[in-house]
């Protein structure tokens, strides 16, 4: 008992500290892949046992967390309640071969134009918080022949809504500022691509794990992204 009891004291003074004159922090919060992550597109028009397409990615996002400093409301049934804004999306993808066209480096980033975000009842004393989160993100091939083909980003919004484990431990470390404090979320995403030559209705489903970590990832296959995005 005295192992949780000290965690929980330094976090309540600590809110109570923070909350004097201010009824929330923001707190930048960088979420990177962390093993095996894999983006699918199934083509509904291609021969079946042929219309599934693989990419493995790496990459991550940043985001702004907003919480609500009430020390009060570790104790309510909700929990603390945590706004979260998706200030940037990040992510590459190995190349898939379309029949003989090469995609080159995949590339999602977020959509600027429909940003994502979503909200999360921290609740540490259960050991539990709620999340959900929208993201959009535009999905680009970098092959120049491919990319004749497909000059528009492919649209992909998908929702993550998930109960994690959080401990007290987590949470001071995000308010104390520490990008190692545990956070992770993991879930298959779908959508469905609109009306469009070839790939319309196809089925992107990403199957994703982000945790939270001090430093954003790095990778040459980032860096051909950003370099290609920053070229838009």
């Amino acid at each position: 008992m005295q192992g949780s009891a000290r965690p929980l004291a330094w976090l309540v003074s600590a809110l109570f500290t923070v909350n004097v004159g201010c009824g929330q922090i923001q707190l930048p919060v960088t979420f990177a892949l962390q093993g095996e992550n894999t983006i699918t597109l199934e083509v509904p028009f291609f021969p079946p046992g042929n219309n599934v397409f693989s990419s493995s990615l790496l990459g991550g996002a940043d985001a702004t967390v907003s919480i609500d400093l009430n020390p009060f409301e570790l104790f309510s049934p909700q929990g603390l309640v945590a706004l979260i804004a998706i200030d940037q999306i990040r992510m590459a993808g190995t190349p898939i071969d379309l029949f003989g066209l090469n995609t080159g480096t995949i590339c999602i980033y977020d959509d600027v134009e429909n940003p994502g975000g979503g909200i999360a009842y921290l609740r540490p004393l259960r050991r539990e918080g709620d999340f959900t989160l929208a993201f959009n993100t535009l999905i680009s091939v970098t092959d120049p022949v491919l990319l004749g083909l497909f000059p528009d980003p492919l649209p992909f919004a998908a929702e993550v809504d998930t109960t994690v484990p959080i401990t007290l431990s987590d949470l001071f470390g995000l308010i104390a500022g520490s990008g190692s404090g545990g956070i992770e979320l993991s879930q298959e995403l779908t959508s469905t691509l609109p009306d469009m030559p070839i790939l319309g209705g196809s089925i992107v489903t990403a199957d994703l794990t982000l945790a939270t970590v001090e430093e954003f990832p790095s990778d040459p296959l980032l860096d051909e992204c950003e370099a290609f995005i920053a070229g838009l």
